[in-house]
């Protein structure tokens, strides 16, 4: 592993990190994760990284191709914007 993909792999981890935290209620452990991100764009690489793996498990998991997940999942959050 070369240290560039190992740096993207920790950064998607310190990204999961932050959702279980969130999830469990632990504000100040999201809070903490964040800020070992050397910057923005790290945090959104690392984000959108896990992102796509996350469409392609779901994807996987549904048996139906990525694009029509990320439509599925596009039109529930217009759909929630809509109702706010």
């Amino acid at each position: 592993m070369t240290p560039d993909s190992a740096a993207l792999l920790a950064g998607m981890q310190r990204a999961l990190g932050i959702i279980a935290a969130r999830h469990h209620g632990d504000v100040a452990g999201a809070q903490a994760l964040a800020a070992e991100f050397t910057d923005d764009a790290e945090r959104a690489h690392a984000f959108l990284l896990l992102t796509e793996v996350s469409l392609t498990l779901v994807s996987g998991g549904s048996g139906r191709p990525v694009p029509d997940v990320v439509r599925d999942l596009s039109l529930r959050i217009a759909a929630l914007a809509a109702a706010d």
